[in-house]
């Protein structure tokens, strides 16, 4: 009831605006501007909701996330295979101008060679702050593509927020694997900074695609070894986060990190819920009581099986009153994948903790899975991606297919 108000509202509103443009001196710019302000205040919150309504439908009857269906061609396959459309030269002007950008989603570029990269180091090794780590020195003087346009960070190990940080990017596929850093199984992307890379010669080939195995990482960490990775530094590499700044909401999508469409389905998600929290109502996504069914246990899973993901309330069924299991926090991000097929990746069974960074062994261990991490959506398009960490038990093994 209250979207169908909001959206009459809306319509009666853009109504009078569209009345008061067509009458000869029907009313002054101030009127004009005020009407259009009013429209949108009541309108956009009613798209909102129905967006929200079509998402939360999806997610019970098992189908694909409108945030990540419209956000596809984004995804690392479609940058893979060439599937980023061509930026026009404004773009790129706005994206340099405005936004600090050099470079775009798609664009090839070449790694520098590896003493080119190191005279940009100081004494700790890093640039800015951010460390140029022994797992990167293998893809110098290579070709790559950029798959996201670093923005902002989520800090895990310090302020637990989000940070801008500059004049950096993702190469598509190029993730730690962890040799330089005791067998680090958590696979994260590799921050470029952009001084560490150069315009790839003409006619050089498209990169290959390189996908390695998650949680392959055999060598062993040395006994109580303190390591520090990018990750680790994120607070040194980045800055506060100011008041609101319009560059960090529109750079995502200018930079290509986001579809127009799946930038709209995010940004009325988000004024829905900030609606929905100023009259203290239910903010999306909802999903069933926590029901912590400790009995509850998955089949055991190795790299290349198939699995689906089960569905929201079935989940449910095993997280505590935290949305916990077994220590292991079941994110809203997740809930994007609820009822969708993937092929399992590897086990992680040790990671750095980025606040001591120490090595941690899990109690139990995590699955991840090919093409599944943080979409970025409620960080404020973050540009990390990490993987998502799954419990066996919110899996259900499938048969081989595609």
């Amino acid at each position: 009831m209250v979207l169908l108000m909001c959206a009459a509202c809306g319509l009666a509103l853009l109504a009078a605006l569209a009345c008061l443009v067509a009458v000869p001196g029907g009313g002054g710019a101030l009127a004009t501007l005020v009407l259009l302000a009013l429209a949108l205040v009541v309108f956009v919150p009613a798209a909102g909701g129905w967006i929200v309504l079509e998402r939360q439908r999806r997610l019970q009857c098992g189908e694909p996330d409108l945030f990540l269906e419209r956000n596809e061609a984004r995804s690392e396959a479609a940058v893979n295979e060439r599937r980023t459309p061509r930026w026009s030269a404004l773009r790129r002007w706005l994206a340099r101008q405005l936004f600090g950008h050099r470079h775009l989603v798609g664009d090839t570029v070449q790694v520098k060679s590896l003493a080119a990269i190191r005279a940009t180091l100081d004494a700790r090794g890093a640039l800015d702050g951010l460390p140029f780590m022994d797992e990167m020195a293998e893809f110098c003087g290579r070709p790559a593509t950029v798959y996201r346009v670093v923005d902002k960070i989520y800090d895990y190990g310090r302020s637990r927020r989000m940070r801008p940080l500059d004049d950096a990017v993702l190469l598509l596929w190029q993730r730690c694997d962890g040799a330089g850093h005791g067998g680090c199984q958590a696979a994260c992307y590799l921050i470029w900074k952009t001084q560490w890379l150069e315009a790839a010669p003409a006619g050089a080939p498209a990169p290959q695609a390189e996908l390695r195995p998650a949680g392959a990482s055999a060598s062993a960490a040395a006994p109580l070894a303190k390591y520090s990775c990018q990750y680790t530094e994120l607070t040194s590499a980045s800055r506060e986060m100011g008041g609101f700044d319009w560059r960090r909401l529109f750079g995502p999508w200018v930079a290509g990190n986001v579809t127009a469409g799946a930038f709209l389905v995010a940004l009325t998600t988000r004024v829905f819920n900030e609606v929905q929290a100023w009259r203290g109502g239910l903010a999306y996504p909802w999903q069933a009581a926590a029901g912590n069914d400790k009995t509850l246990v998955g089949t055991p899973l190795r790299a290349g099986d198939w699995v689906r993901v089960s569905p929201s309330a079935e989940i449910a069924r095993s997280l505590d009153k935290n949305s916990k299991n077994k220590g292991l926090w079941f994110d809203r991000d997740m809930l994007k994948h609820c009822g969708s097929r993937y092929r399992v990746r590897g086990r992680i069974e040790k990671i750095i903790d980025v606040n001591s960074g120490a090595m941690i062994p899990m109690k139990t261990a995590c699955i991840v899975l090919e093409g599944v991490h943080y979409s970025g959506e409620f960080q404020g398009f973050g540009e990390q991606h990490d993987y998502l960490y799954w419990r066996e038990a919110w899996l259900e093994p499938q048969p081989p297919g595609p």
